[in-house]
């Protein structure tokens, strides 16, 4: 039982205790019902409180890892609690013919106590867990601006590429910088063959990644698709992750880019659409770069 569960249980079951000895301190002061609901039974309702959020606590995830600090407030409410009950006791000098009217007193106070206690501790529970929601979605911020730097830059480097070649490695360089994944290949597709623009996958060998090239070139043109197991052809049993997306496709020309990675990564939709805009970049230049191509192939000849 992990310590959220043993928390909880504790607390719910010192709630059930505190709401009982409640109800019979009430019965055992009258018999009256109008005067055991004025005197216990708000009482009992703090203990059943407490009980209630012993069973939330050990209910709700988000309370993982914080448990401890609800516990000790608790208990801090519990204690100190049950020393104001001493000072007012021994203040007042109790004598030995009223010492029950002190233990129900002092019962009542430790049920405030705690009750007050686990009240401030899922709230400083809370709280902090907000804290750190907040610093992870301002840390994912700022790891996106820089991701989306990133872009901008590569996005200027291939725009100013001199070379399909130069395009391609520029995208290597970008899907490597992007997902984390360390090995990625932009392969030309024609004619049935498969040439390796820039390739740094040296898990797959290179004529599995021409296959695999030609599986996905069906993709949408500018898509990033996330592939998870079974991939479209025989890998390695050590990859774990392979993206892919289509740059371009023309006139019966396609050139793919895939990644791949042997440890476990993450590509989420908003790294998708950073990529895809990579591959906008790309698939422009590479365009332009092939038109020029063709226009001066008939003056060579």
């Amino acid at each position: 039982m992990n310590q959220r569960l043993l928390t909880g249980t504790a607390l719910a079951l010192s709630g059930v205790v505190l709401a009982a000895i409640q109800v019979l301190h009430g019965i055992q002061q009258t018999r009256i019902p109008v005067a055991v609901a004025v005197d216990a039974l708000p009482f009992a309702a703090m203990g059943l409180a407490v009980a209630y959020a012993g069973v939330w606590l050990a209910r709700d995830t988000a309370f993982e890892g914080a448990t401890s600090r609800v516990a000790a407030w608790a208990a801090g409410g519990t204690v100190t609690f049950a020393a104001v009950a001493a000072l007012l006791l021994f203040s007042q000098r109790v004598t030995s013919g009223s010492l029950a009217r002190a233990s129900y007193l002092t019962v009542d106070l430790v049920t405030v106590g705690a009750l007050a206690g686990v009240l401030v501790g899922l709230y400083d529970a809370r709280s902090r867990s907000r804290l750190r929601e907040l610093a992870a979605e301002r840390d994912r911020i700022e790891a996106f601006a820089g991701k989306a730097a990133d872009v901008n830059n590569y996005g200027r480097a291939i725009a100013s590429a001199p070379s399909v070649d130069g395009v391609a490695a520029f995208v290597v360089e970008a899907f490597g910088t992007m997902t984390g994944m360390e090995e990625t290949a932009v392969i030309r597709l024609r004619d049935g063959d498969a040439v390796a623009l820039a390739n740094t996958i040296r898990t797959v060998p290179v004529d599995v990644v021409g296959s695999l090239a030609q599986e996905v070139r069906t993709q949408e043109q500018g898509a990033v698709t996330v592939h998870d197991r079974p991939f479209p052809v025989d890998i390695p049993e050590s990859v774990t992750d392979c993206v892919s997306a289509v740059v371009l496709d023309d006139e019966g020309t396609t050139t793919v880019v895939i990644s791949v990675t042997t440890d476990k990564t993450t590509v989420g939709e908003e790294d998708q659409k950073l990529l895809e805009l990579i591959v906008s970049h790309a698939s422009v230049r590479m365009a332009t770069l092939d038109r020029q191509s063709a226009d001066k192939e008939p003056t060579g000849q």
